[in-house]
């Protein structure tokens, strides 16, 4: 028969086991910036998750994950609310089997959904929001998301819901090089370089008004109603909702002018001629875009 101490010591040593084990999970989700240029992040390989600051841009985040499918579970199911909606009578937040589905519809694997992802820090509150509303499931990896917003002053956890605190700054996600492994395509240094760089033009996009306001006037004063509708097309391949004019406009001028990568985009997968299409892109340049980005 044990005494009171003893069954109260092993009352303590249960809580103290439960109190470990959070700790371990909360350390194993503990994430926090590594400030970097651009080469840097290019050049690093680290083999862990890493979320990056850039120096000269604050207000840009980078999530370089080391595995694609590990990529995808954290942002796969993200993406999709915010970028590929366009079915749904109302923002909806995938339960993990309509996820599954829906990736399967689209004939691609948690792996290769997409190579890279943007998000505002106001669109992934909205995701959780949502996501809590519904009592959608979420992943270790989009939990981690969540916590690092909240770790970060991005966001908060306030009456219930979660509300932003910085809803401009804007949330990248890369992968690492790697060699072809089961279930995961191979990441060459050379596809790192125009997924980072694509990214990049995004976070630009959505972090610099001015840069923003150029796009927009070159789709509406520059592109023809005819090539406007060529994006529209190209970006309908990729499921991508192009009843959203500002996505359209995001979109057009990161593939237009920092996709250095053939298999991703080029002249013949828009439609046009490389005549035409290198036309377009001298135009976007000669305008002098206020951009910090290589304008090859």
């Amino acid at each position: 028969m044990k005494s009171g101490f003893d069954n109260t010591a092993g009352y303590i040593r249960k809580l103290l086991g439960a109190s470990v084990l959070m700790a371990m999970l909360q350390s194993a989700w503990a994430l926090d910036a590594v400030q970097g240029d651009f080469t840097q992040v290019l050049e690093t390989r680290s083999g862990e998750l890493t979320v990056w600051q850039i120096a000269d841009n604050p207000d840009i985040y980078i999530f370089d994950f080391p595995g694609l499918t590990y990529q995808g579970r954290s942002f796969n199911r993200i993406t999709q609310f915010t970028e590929q909606q366009t079915t749904e009578a109302y923002p909806k937040v995938l339960g993990n089997q309509e996820l599954a589905r829906y990736v399967e519809a689209a004939r691609r694997t948690q792996a290769d959904f997409a190579f890279g992802h943007d998000v505002l820090i106001s669109e992934l509150v909205q995701f959780f929001n949502f996501s809590l509303r519904d009592k959608i499931e979420l992943n270790p990896e989009e939990i981690a998301i969540r916590e690092f917003l909240i770790e970060q002053g991005l966001a908060r956890f306030w009456r219930g819901f979660y509300q932003a605190m910085k809803p401009g700054v804007v949330v990248l996600a890369i992968p690492q090089t790697q060699d072809r492994k089961v279930g995961e395509p191979m990441v060459s240094p050379g596809a790192r370089y125009a997924i980072l760089l694509h990214e990049l033009a995004h976070g630009e996009y959505y972090t610099n008004p001015h840069y923003a306001k150029y796009c927009q006037r070159f789709w509406h004063e520059t592109l023809t109603e005819y090539q406007r509708e060529l994006f529209k097309r190209f970006l309908m391949n990729f499921n991508y909702a192009v009843n959203h004019e500002e996505l359209l406009i995001n979109e057009m001028q990161a593939y237009l002018m920092f996709t250095p990568d053939p298999k991703s985009f080029s002249a013949r997968k828009l439609g046009v001629s490389d005549a035409e299409l290198q036309s377009m892109r001298e135009t976007f340049r000669r305008g002098s875009p206020p951009i910090r980005l290589p304008l090859r």
